[in-house]
């Protein structure tokens, strides 16, 4: 059948609904994922011990509206205001570290554990614990893929990244937003179908890679003034995310620190002239991506250096690039004559741009 049947019970009854596509965004929950698709990370647990506290004199901090945060020496705190009066304090903690067996009560815990920090202890001295704490797993995990028959995981259905990266709202929000175009694409184009669910399947996966690597990052910050294992282990887990760009997404953070970059980026600004032509290796591939609110294919430039193709560098088209850089013997000219051609753009993007384009084999110095 072309549809799928979702049998939804309550107290007082059951209903059938039928959908042509389904896409889980039930969260941790993950009522889809977790029927074969989830795959818990291989790096250390975590756990979140959660409490709410009020002071009815405020919290004497610089702005009662902002997210605070504090390392201690085997985990980290983070507390958001409810209201005026009220916060919530967590803490991030490795249930290993902590001693947190099954069925111990958590209280005693997180009173113990919020003792180690500097900052929050003071903060919360006069202000009292509402009710009870309580713990929630904070464990990062992922799929083993994202999308299946007319089908596809949503944001923490689909993966769950450390607290520490401050990014899973914004995660979330894009990776619903992309499941939305690609289920109209596929509602419309069903011949894209393949296209899009690739197209799915690869951000997913990246969006993953990458912010796991962004918070091993951030362990290692911490390791080096902690040097605990709490912080050393989850640094350690820095290659486990470091997988290639397949999507033509380019880190452009690294790129500006990659020598082959800085390199073809002096000889732009200490030669006189410029002799510039097509790359020898250079080829043109199709590779899905978002235009307006559909998923449609877009020619990018590849090499060997970049297989997945790459078509937008910092907003510059590196396609007009390549159709007139033979045409230029001076850098600025090349640029002025980019810039009459569509949207104006600053230098350094388009120098930036440039230099990626020679040191990646897709222009070439004669």
């Amino acid at each position: 059948s072309d549809f799928y049947r979702l049998d939804c019970a309550s107290s007082e009854d059951a209903a059938p609904f039928t959908a042509r596509w389904v896409l889980d965004c039930s969260g941790r929950s993950g009522v889809v994922a977790r029927r074969g698709f989830r795959q818990q990370d291989d790096g250390p647990r975590t756990l979140a011990l959660v409490g709410i506290w009020r002071r009815e004199e405020g919290w004497d901090v610089p702005n009662p509206t902002h997210t605070l945060v504090e390392s201690y020496t085997d985990g980290w705190a983070w507390s958001v205001p409810v209201d005026d009066h009220s916060r919530y304090f967590t803490l991030m903690v490795d249930p290993h570290v902590t001693g947190l067996e099954p069925g111990k009560e958590i209280g005693p815990i997180y009173r113990s554990e919020m003792t180690k920090t500097e900052r929050f202890a003071e903060l919360l001295e006069g202000g009292s614990l509402q009710g009870d704490p309580w713990a929630c797993n904070a464990s990062m995990y992922s799929a083993r893929r994202f999308s299946d028959d007319h089908m596809l995981l949503v944001g923490d259905a689909a993966s769950f990244l450390d607290p520490v990266s401050s990014f899973g709202v914004k995660k979330a929000l894009t990776s619903g937003w992309r499941a939305a175009v690609v289920t109209h694409t596929c509602l419309r184009r069903p011949e894209m179908e393949s296209a899009c669910l690739d197209f799915h399947e690869g951000r997913e996966r990246r969006v993953y890679a990458s912010y796991g690597k962004k918070s091993a990052e951030v362990f290692g910050i911490g390791g080096r003034e902690h040097r605990h294992a709490f912080w050393t282990d989850r640094s350690a887990m820095d290659e486990l995310y470091d997988e290639p760009d397949e999507d033509g997404e380019l880190d452009i953070e690294r790129l500006k620190r990659d020598p082959t970059v800085l390199n073809a980026f002096d000889r732009l600004r200490r030669n006189p002239s410029i002799d510039l032509r097509p790359g020898a290796t250079l080829t043109v591939i199709a590779r899905p991506t978002i235009i307006d609110d559909e998923v449609a294919m877009e020619e990018r430039l590849s090499t060997p250096l970049v297989p997945g193709g790459v078509r937008y560098l910092r907003g510059i088209d590196v396609k007009r690039v390549l159709a007139i850089a033979s045409d230029h013997t001076q850098v600025p000219d090349l640029f002025e004559a980019y810039c009459r051609t569509g949207d104006p753009v600053i230098l350094p993007d388009f120098l930036g741009a440039l230099s990626v384009m020679i040191s990646r084999g897709i222009l070439e110095e004669n």
